[in-house]
C-alpha cells in the first residue's frame, strides 16, 4: 500500500566466535570503484597466543586493557584503516562474540552470514566496530578470514595469509573490503644540484561536494545538567519545567530515564517550547516508557477507510525556540500493547537539529494512518538538520548499548518529513523497517547526504513533494525491490538523484549485485490518490557521482 501520512491532522565474560565455518562462500559481487576516502581510522589487531583469538578495534585503550585482563597481548599494529561512522557505499561490520572467540561480521542478509552466526552458532553481537565496503572495491584491500578449531582471524597481506594456511589455518575467503593501512612516509631524498623542470601534471577535473551544515556543539555554558536540579521521585517531565531550563538545554548523563505512561493522549514527554532541548551522552542515554504501562491504548484510531493519526509520542518538541537540539540519545521504544511513534519535532524554527541519536523499536502495522508510526517525525515547520541519526525496526532491550538485546521486527516508518520544507540530512541509517521507509510528504526542496535506506519496503519514498536533491543515497533490500516512489496528485515537480549506491533492478521477485549506477526502479502510480489521478510529467533526473553521467533506471508509471 502506497504510503499516506499526517494529512488531516571486551569485558572478560563479552570477548568471547564458530567451530565450524559460518557461511561457505565469499562476498558480495564486485562493483564498480567506490571511495575509500572514508576509511580513515586506524583498525589495531591483537592476538591472544594461547587460543588465537584475534582483536580488532580502533581503540589504542582496549588494546592496552585488553592485554592486561585478558590475555591479547600479541599487539600487532595497525591491520587496515576503516571508517569510523556510516558512509556511503559502506556497511556496518559488527564484532561478534561466543566463548573465547571473537569474530567480525558484515551485515548482510542477503548473504545471511550475520543473521546465521545468531541464530545457528550461538554469536552474540557485541557491537558496530567500524563500517567498510561488503564488496571488492578497486582502492581497497581485501580482508580474509581465517578458521583453525574454534577461532577465527583476520588477514591482509599475502605473507600472513600464507603463515596462517601453513599452521592449518583455514581460508574462509574475503569477507569485506578496506583501505589499506597507510606506510610512514619516506624520508625526502636530496635535493639535486641542479634542478630539473618540473613535469607538467594533467588532472581530472574534481567535481565539487556540497558545502556540509557543520555539526553543532553547544557551549556547556548553555547546558543545565539533570542531577543538579531533578529532585527524588520527580518525572523526567517535571524537571523539564524547572525554571533553571529557561533558554538552556537539559543535560542528561548515562542512564536509563524512564516514564511511566503517556501524559496525554499526545505524548508521553514534552520538551516546554521554552527549552532548548535535551542532550546525552551517546546511545547508554536511554529515554523510554516502562513496559506496558500505557493506558492510552483505547485513544488509537482504529485502521479504516477514512483513517485519523495515531498521536501517541514518547517524545514531543513542539512549537519550540530557535535552534533547538536533541542529541546523543537513545530513545527505546517498548512494548504497550498498541501501536506508538517515537519522536516528533514539530512547527520547528530554522536550525534545530536532531543530532547522533537512536531510535529503535516503536509499533507500526500499516503504511497509511494510524498504522503508520513514526521513528521520526519532523511535522511542519522548516529548514530541519537530521544528522547521524539511526532508525531501527526491532525493538531492542537493555540498560546499556553494549547489553542490548534484540526482539521481534515492529517499526513502520523510519523517518518522515511532512509538510516540512527545506530539510536537510547527513549520514542517516533506516533499517528494517515491516511498513514504511524514509518518506516525504507535501514537504519540498530538501537535500540529503547519504541517507541510507536497507530492508526497508522501499528505498524513499516521495508524496507530493518537490524540488528534492539527494546525494549518494544507498537504497538497497528493499521488500519491494522498488527504489524510490515519486507520487502526486497536485502537480508535477523535479526530484535529483546524485551518485546512488543500489543493488540492481531485475524484476519484482530479484535483486542484482549492489554498486554505483546500478539500475533502479523509480515508480509513478498512475492512481495514486484515486484512479487515474497522477499529475506527474517529468520523470526524476538520475545521474552518477559527477553529476552530469545519467543513471540508468527504470520508470514505472
Amino acid at each position: 500500500m502506497f504510503t499516506k501520512h499526517l494529512r488531516r491532522t571486551l569485558s572478560a565474560a563479552a570477548v568471547a566466535v564458530a567451530v565450524v565455518p559460518l557461511l561457505a562462500g565469499g562476498a558480495l559481487p564486485a562493483s564498480a570503484a567506490t571511495n575509500c576516502t572514508p576509511m580513515t581510522q586506524p583498525i589495531l589487531q591483537s592476538v591472544k597466543p594461547m587460543s588465537g583469538a584475534s582483536l580488532l578495534t580502533a581503540s589504542t585503550s582496549e588494546v592496552t586493557s585488553a592485554a592486561t585482563k585478558l590475555g591479547f597481548t600479541d599487539e600487532r599494529g595497525v591491520l587496515f584503516n576503516a571508517s569510523p561512522t556510516a558512509k556511503p557505499g559502506l556497511v556496518p561490520v559488527y564484532r561478534m562474540t561466543k566463548n573465547g572467540d571473537l569474530v567480525y561480521i558484515v551485515d548482510t542478509p542477503g548473504v545471511g552470514e550475520y543473521e546465521n552466526a545468531k541464530t545457528r552458532y550461538g554469536y552474540t553481537s557485541q557491537k558496530i566496530e567500524f563500517y567498510a565496503s561488503s564488496w571488492k572495491v578497486s582502492c581497497g584491500v581485501e580482508v580474509r578470514r581465517y578458521l583453525k578449531g574454534a577461532m577465527h582471524r583476520f588477514a591482509v597481506s599475502k605473507s600472513e595469509q600464507t603463515k596462517l594456511t601453513a599452521a592449518g589455518w583455514k581460508d574462509e575467503g574475503a569477507k569485506f573490503w578496506v583501505q589499506a593501512a597507510v606506510a610512514p612516509a619516506p624520508s625526502p631524498a636530496p635535493t639535486p644540484t641542479t634542478a630539473a623542470p618540473a613535469p607538467v601534471v594533467t588532472t581530472a577535473p574534481v567535481v565539487p561536494v556540497p558545502a556540509a551544515i557543520p555539526t553543532v556543539n553547544p557551549d556547556p555554558a548553555s547546558w543545565v545538567r539533570y542531577e543538579n536540579i531533578a529532585k527524588p521521585g520527580e518525572t523526567i517531565n517535571e524537571t523539564l519545567k524547572n525554571p533553571a531550563l529557561v533558554g538552556k538545554y537539559l543535560k542528561l548523563g548515562k542512564g536509563v530515564f524512564e516514564i511511566s505512561n503517556y501524559r496525554d493522549a499526545a505524548a508521553a514527554i514534552r520538551v516546554p517550547a521554552n527549552v532548548l532541548g535535551i542532550i546525552g551522552e551517546g546511545h547508554d542515554t536511554i529515554i523510554r516508557m516502562k513496559p506496558m504501562s500505557s493506558t492510552f491504548g483505547s485513544t488509537v484510531p482504529a485502521q479504516s477507510a477514512a483513517p485519523a493519526t495515531n498521536q501517541l509520542y514518547l517524545l514531543r518538541m513542539n512549537d519550540g525556540l530557535q535552534k533547538q537540539m536533541i542529541k546523543d540519545v537513545w530513545f527505546q521504544g517498548t512494548a504497550q500493547g498498541h501501536l506508538q511513534n517515537g519522536v516528533m519535532i514539530g512547527n520547528s524554527k530554522p536550525g534545530t537539529v536532531v543530532e547522533n541519536v537512536l531510535i529503535t523499536g516503536f509499533d507500526g502495522n500499516a503504511g497509511t494512518p494510524p498504522g503508520e508510526t513514526f521513528g521520526l517525525n519532523w511535522w511542519r515547520g522548516a529548514d530541519g538538520i537530521t544528522r547521524n541519526v539511526e532508525v531501527d525496526g526491532y525493538r531492542w532491550t537493555g540498560d546499556t548499548f553494549e547489553s542490548r538485546v534484540r526482539g521481534a521486527k515492529v517499526g513502520a516508518s523510519p523517518i518522515g518529513w511532512n509538510s516540512h520544507n527545506r530539510a536537510k540530512l547527513f549520514d542517516t541509517y533506516t533499517h528494517d523497517s515491516s511498513f514504511g521507509m524514509p518518506t516525504f510528504w507535501q514537504s519540498n526542496d530538501a537535500e540529503t547526504w547519504n541517507l541510507q535506506s536497507v530492508r526497508n519496503v522501499i528505498g524513499i519514498n516521495h508524496e507530493e513533494s518537490f524540488g528534492i536533491i539527494h546525494h549518494e543515497p544507498v537504497m538497497k533490500e528493499s521488500t519491494t525491490r522498488r527504489h524510490v516512489n515519486f507520487m502526486s496528485q497536485r502537480g508535477t515537480g523535479s526530484l535529483t538523484i546524485i551518485g546512488a549506491i543500489n543493488d540492481e533492478w531485475i524484476n519484482t521477485t530479484t535483486s542484482g549485485a549492489v554498486f554505483p549506477g546500478a539500475r533502479m526502479l523509480v515508480l509513478t502510480p498512475t492512481n495514486y490518490g484515486g484512479p487515474n489521478a497522477n499529475t506527474i510529467t517529468a520523470p526524476p533526473t538520475i545521474v552518477l557521482k559527477d553529476g552530469v553521467t545519467k543513471a540508468p533506471f527504470t520508470w514505472a508509471h
